[in-house]
């Protein structure tokens, strides 16, 4: 029988963090995943910048399913205010307060954003805000398709127990906290039969989850400013607990862009090559692109004596289309998450100039309990934020 995981830290729900080992179980989240987080696996073999910060305690449910649809047209909001989201019937339980979800195809503007934080929930209907309380909610199409991308709450709160922070009157510190917990009854953890099998399994899915949840945010999230704007009387959104939330590495990336039609223009590509590799901050004659299965298809068409692409093996896990123009090189890995929510898009990076920063290093956390409930709550918890140094040597290709 399976031998239950070893306890490496231990933080009571309703005391404040203790502890005396900083165990990073970074590097665990992604073994034998490699392929499906790619960036995630990039990121957590770079130098981390560890820094020290306030702590933050919530917790959220098991893995479910990452998209839905819109069940009944949303108009446009005013501009801080909350709208009611509906989605398809008995997916209302696939979300979480604190769920970051975006519906890509509403009508998006200088005021109203798709990318959206659910507030609360009743049955299949969301109360959602515009993650930047300087937007309204957009109006969305019925049938439209909601995408649950990471949860991230207001600090302090969830556990029941309010922080110890002073709430700064300036607003600069973007990251994202990542918690995945599954829960397992007191009785359960009993019964040998159950703790050990079980128990190991419950731990690899929450795992996998916190690794996805990772590279959703790494890619797409979209940075929010702390704000005492979602107001409660408890839990979620109390007055005075800001939301945090960092750039996703697409947000982060502004000079260098390519757009294109039905087919990508080899010419087109090969300019965007030259104008990334400019002499100013050229970063050197090699990059790293992070391209969903559509846009490795539309190079792998690409026919011209003036480019070669060589497929190789990695040692960390993705296998890598490499092309070469003009002397320069591209090495172009298949990101899942781009080929499930963004499709047609890559993301061109120079790894010397991707950085993460930790604020809590990601621990694996068994036997969180609190004296009243029947239950222990085990899971990862982790604190970070992704940072591209020099976004010049980069840029993102993306569809019309």
């Amino acid at each position: 029988m399976a031998t239950a995981p070893t306890v490496y830290y231990n933080r009571p729900l309703d005391a404040s963090l203790t502890g005396t080992q900083e165990i990073d179980f970074s590097r665990d989240l992604t073994l034998d995943h490699e392929t499906e987080v790619p960036l995630l696996t990039l990121v957590s073999k770079l130098r981390s910048e560890k820094t020290e910060t306030n702590q933050f305690k919530f917790a959220i449910g098991r893995f479910a399913p990452r998209t839905t649809t819109v069940s009944g047209a949303v108009s446009a909001g005013s501009v801080g205010a909350s709208a009611t989201l509906n989605v398809a019937t008995g997916y209302g339980v696939y979300f979480t307060v604190g769920d970051i979800i975006e519906v890509p195809a509403g009508a998006a503007d200088a005021t109203h954003a798709t990318q959206l934080w659910v507030y609360a929930i009743s049955t299949d209907a969301l109360t959602v805000y515009a993650c930047n309380v300087s937007y309204g909610v957009a109006a969305l199409p019925d049938g439209a398709t909601v995408r649950r991308l990471f949860s991230n709450v207001a600090e302090g709160h969830a556990s029941g127990v309010g922080s110890s922070q002073t709430i700064p009157t300036v607003y600069t510190q973007y990251c994202t906290n990542f918690e995945t917990y599954f829960d397992v009854t007191k009785i359960q953890a009993e019964n040998r039969q159950y703790t050990g099998p079980e128990r190991t399994r419950l731990r690899e899915e929450a795992r996998k989850k916190h690794a996805v949840d990772h590279e959703y945010a790494y890619f797409l999230s979209q940075k929010v400013i702390g704000s005492t704007t979602y107001t409660g009387t408890s839990g979620m959104g109390a007055t005075g607990y800001p939301l945090w939330q960092m750039d996703g590495i697409i947000n982060q990336i502004s000079s260098n862009t390519l757009k294109y039609g039905p087919n990508l223009d080899q010419n087109a590509l090969f300019d965007f090559i030259t104008q990334v590799h400019n002499p100013m901050y050229s970063g050197g004659v090699k990059r790293m692109v992070l391209a969903s299965g559509d846009l490795l298809g539309q190079i792998n068409k690409l026919s011209t004596p003036s480019l070669r692409i060589t497929p190789k093996e990695t040692t960390w896990g993705p296998m890598i289309s490499e092309i070469q123009f003009a002397g320069k090189v591209w090495e172009f890995i298949e990101a899942p998450i781009l080929s499930e929510a963004r499709p047609g898009w890559g993301v061109v990076v120079h790894p010397s100039f991707l950085k993460k920063r930790v604020l809590v290093p990601t621990r694996y956390e068994m036997n969180l309990q609190n004296p009243i409930d029947k239950f222990y709550r085990d899971g990862f918890w982790s604190v970070d934020a992704i940072e591209f140094r020099l976004e010049e040597v980069g840029g993102y290709i993306y569809p019309a």
